[in-house]
């Protein structure tokens, strides 16, 4: 049995916390972009990193599928 999703609703109802995750999460992803190729490949992993933590928690509060689910990985 698989979970349901949470009812979405009006975004101005939505939980204050939730909503900021969902903008660091998007302004992370947007960084992970924007600065490939100026970091080392050691830092650019770990701003990726962080930005499926955050991808993880807000698809956790969101009632929508983790990460590796969309992605198709494995376990």
């Amino acid at each position: 049995m698989t979970p349901r999703r949470k009812p979405g609703g009006h975004p101005a109802k939505q939980d204050p916390d939730v909503a900021k995750l969902f903008r660091t999460m998007r302004s992370t992803v947007e960084l992970v972009r924007d600065l490939e190729g100026k970091l080392s490949p050691e830092a650019h992993l770990k701003l990726r990193a962080s930005a499926l933590g955050l991808m993880w928690a807000y698809s956790e509060l969101a009632g929508l599928p983790a990460p590796d689910q969309i992605l198709g990985g494995s376990q």
